[in-house]
């Protein structure tokens, strides 16, 4: 069985559960099949967005990223050893006096101070990025639709007893879905190309 959450990317949102998917250019119409799913009931919701769109996190039960907390905490980490190194370069380690300057003149040591933190803290945010969201470079990887990273919008939802593919199709369309694709298989990593149906408006 594929482990769903180590597996590779693949065309299917969860591996082992078939879906159908309805895509949309207008970000407004997505953002109301999302509220609709929602209030619909309907469990396993997965949106793909080529941008962000306001307000989209509540409507998914998304939570606030833990990201920002261990960044801050690096930041702060950075700005305190920037200082400190400065601070044993002019007063400890080589104490010189500028233009009639004390050793220890704080107002020269914010600009290093800020850089460095920033910096560091900005590489330890897109490191986190690419370890919480798994975005390692897979060359098998197969997106659900060639324009999910340009404007095209997309909300998946799971094939259920409740909810089987032709009410789910009929639902999108309902909802003004461009395009509704229908994937059937179970573990689509193995058969890209198997009991797939694409239904365009």
């Amino acid at each position: 069985m594929v482990d769903p959450i180590n597996a590779p990317p693949t065309t299917s949102p969860t591996p082992e559960v078939p879906y159908v998917a309805g895509f949309w250019k207008d970000p407004q119409a997505f953002k109301i099949a999302a509220s609709a799913a929602r209030d619909a009931g309907h469990t396993g919701i997965q949106a793909y967005l080529p941008y962000p769109v306001h307000g989209i996190e509540p409507i998914l039960g998304l939570e606030r990223s833990f990201i920002g907390r261990p960044v801050f905490a690096v930041s702060i980490l950075f700005f305190i050893i920037a200082y400190h190194m400065q601070y044993h370069q002019q007063v400890v380690n080589f104490p010189m006096i500028y233009g009639g300057k004390p050793f220890h003149t704080w107002q020269l040591f914010v600009v290093v101070t800020l850089e460095t933190g920033l910096l560091l803290g900005a590489l330890v945010n897109l490191l986190l990025c690419f370890h919480t969201c798994r975005l390692v470079p897979n060359p098998a990887f197969k997106p659900m639709h060639p324009r999910l990273s340009d404007d095209t919008f997309c909300l998946a939802l799971p094939i259920t007893a409740s909810s089987d593919a032709q009410s789910l199709v009929a639902w999108f369309r309902r909802l003004g879905s461009d395009e509704v694709e229908v994937d059937e298989r179970a573990g689509a990593a193995s058969a890209r190309d198997e009991h797939r149906e694409v239904h365009h408006a």
